[in-house]
């Protein structure tokens, strides 16, 4: 399959042209058994028991062993879950904004829009999955404004109580308050740029992820994000063939690929998939779409390796640390993993920030539909309260 060699697009935000390096930071971030009484054995005919076999007492020794272990494990899974569910699933600060058609109460807990009652569900917990447009994350020779854009930008909303996943996908252009930071390392304020820009103004890793999700919480009025996990370009094929490789059907002819044609991707095939773009001002959002058509089939084939062989969640976990950078622990993995699985999670939904994309004086600029946002973000987070 023929690849064209992939263009800068003239309406991207090009980070060599919009950072600031002077405002940009530098991040460097028994009493058991105290009353036990031997056991002495009493004999009738006054002769003394006889010793039970070196065998027997082997094989009981084993298996207390072996009951010992499996109590151990048993305590550690259920210690991991109950860590990775309380990590994850917290709502105890969050103040949640809200549209001026709609009334709150409870920091945004209980919003009053048209005539219906809704309650936030405080079962959900939400993952930034950052895509950054490099191939080793960080920066380069410790340089700000070298660690790369976030080039996707998603969010994964779990259902705790009901394993239901949705996927929100939000345009790397989305015009939205991102934090400045000095050389320094002094908080300047912030400036209105483009979403994918947030990730420069860090250290290409933990610092830069923070940045992001601060950014996306705003344009989720505020709810809260509790984890992240940021991939380089590299990590995308060996993700990839880690499940045997992804079906998907293309929903635009580029770089090889035909509209409504399926194909299955391997290796340097599905960066292409994923990365590609044309040049003119709605290119990335259709590109957006490509990676959400991308997500649904990979994310639908690890699931059903997962429901075969549950290894599989690890396997794919200690895949992506060479490629990534998460706060999302082993305990938060084999929480969520249990969960969905235990409540035969087998597909998910997708849904994007609706808005607008517009020309801006470089560079191309999404206005996000306000309304239509929080409608999407009371259909996601909250409950109607019948």
């Amino acid at each position: 399959m023929s690849r064209s060699k992939n263009k800068p697009n003239k309406y991207d935000s090009d980070i060599e042209y919009t950072v600031d390096k002077t405002k940009v930071k530098a991040y460097s971030r028994d009493d058991a058994f105290k009353d036990y009484v031997p056991m002495t054995y009493v004999s009738n005919s006054g002769q003394k028991p006889k010793k039970k076999s070196k065998a027997g007492k082997v094989i009981l020794i084993i298996l207390l062993v072996l009951l010992l272990f499996i109590a151990l494990l048993a305590g550690a899974f259920l210690f991991l879950q109950h860590q990775g569910k309380k990590e994850l699933v917290s709502y105890e600060d969050a103040t949640i904004e809200s549209i001026d058609d709609a009334l709150s109460e409870d920091d945004g807990k209980t919003v009053f829009y048209n005539g219906k009652t809704y309650r936030l569900n405080e079962n959900i917990t939400s993952i930034a999955c950052l895509g950054v447009d490099k191939k080793t994350l960080g920066t380069y020779g410790n340089k700000v404004g070298t660690g790369g854009q976030a080039d996707t930008n998603m969010v994964l909303a779990i259902d705790t109580a009901t394993g239901e996943i949705t996927v929100i996908a939000i345009p790397r252009d989305i015009m939205v308050d991102i934090d400045l930071y000095s050389v320094s390392g002094e908080y300047l304020g912030n400036s209105r740029e483009q979403l994918c820009l947030a990730y420069a103004y860090g250290d290409g890793k933990h610092a830069s992820c923070k940045n992001s999700v601060a950014s996306i919480q705003r344009v989720l009025f505020g709810m809260p994000v509790n984890s992240y996990i940021s991939l380089d370009l590299a990590g995308i094929g060996p993700l990839n063939d880690a499940v045997g490789g992804v079906t998907v059907t293309s929903p635009e002819t580029i770089a090889g690929f035909t509209a409504g044609q399926s194909v299955t991707l391997h290796g340097r095939d599905a960066v292409t998939f994923v990365q590609e773009r044309g040049d003119d001002i709605n290119a990335s959002t259709r590109r957006m779409q490509r990676q959400m058509t991308y997500i649904r089939a990979f994310g639908n084939k690890a699931i059903s390796a997962a429901i075969r062989d549950f290894g599989t969640v690890t396997r794919l976990y200690n895949a992506a640390q060479k490629y990534c950078c998460t706060n999302v622990g082993i305990d938060n993995v084999t929480y969520l993993a249990t969960t969905l699985l235990s409540k035969g999670i087998s597909d998910f939904r997708t849904v994007s920030v609706p808005g607008e994309m517009k020309m801006g004086e470089k560079y191309a600029e999404f206005y996000m539909d306000t309304t239509a946002t929080y409608e999407m973000i009371l259909d996601v987070f909250y409950n109607e309260v019948v």
